[in-house]
Order: structure tokens, then C-alpha cells, then sequence
């Protein structure tokens, strides 16, 4: 019942973290002038690109389905989540280095 609870609260505090850390930074990127269409094309053409190594991922979880691995549907979902925020934050920078 405890691992419940923490689940729940690490899941919750997570998301509270994510959102207030998004609008910190908002805030703070209009401050200094940094909500531009550069801005705007960088984190657009990120989010298209990680879309498609998310797609990429997704295929290959269900190559182990296909070839009988044993993984849990919180596992899956896990690699999934992980795959798509991790290949966002590259391309944001690889896109911030590129233009």
C-alpha cells in the first residue's frame, strides 16, 4: 500500500515539477526577450522529430511482443515516455546548435 502512495506521489510531483518549471521558464525566456519565432521553429521542428523516434520505438517494442519477450505494460510505457522527452530535449539542442 506505501509503494502505492509513492507511486502516486513521485507520478503527481513529477507532473506538478514539469508544468511549474515550464512556466518559470516562460517567464523568465519573456523577461529576456527569448519567445521568438526562432524559438517557436526550434521546439516545433523538435517536437516533429522526436515524434518519429518515438514512432521508431514503438516499432521495436512491438518486435519483443512479436518475438515473445516478457515486459511489463509499465515498462512499456515507461520506454516510451523516456524515449519521447529524452529525443525532444536533443533535438531542441541539436536544433539550438543548427540554427
Amino acid at each position: 500500500m506505501i509503494e502505492t502512495y509513492t507511486a502516486l506521489a513521485g507520478l503527481l510531483g513529477g507532473a506538478l515539477m514539469g508544468i511549474l518549471g515550464l512556466y518559470i521558464g516562460n517567464r523568465q525566456a519573456k523577461k529576456y526577450r527569448g519567445l521568438d519565432e526562432r524559438f517557436v521553429l526550434i521546439r516545433t521542428k523538435a517536437r516533429a522529430s522526436s515524434w518519429i523516434v518515438t514512432l521508431i520505438s514503438t516499432y521495436l517494442l512491438f518486435l519483443l511482443v512479436i518475438l515473445k519477450v516478457e515486459i511489463s505494460i509499465g515498462a512499456v510505457l515507461g520506454i516510451s515516455l523516456l524515449t519521447q522527452m529524452a529525443s525532444w530535449t536533443f533535438f531542441v539542442f541539436y536544433y539550438e546548435r543548427r540554427h
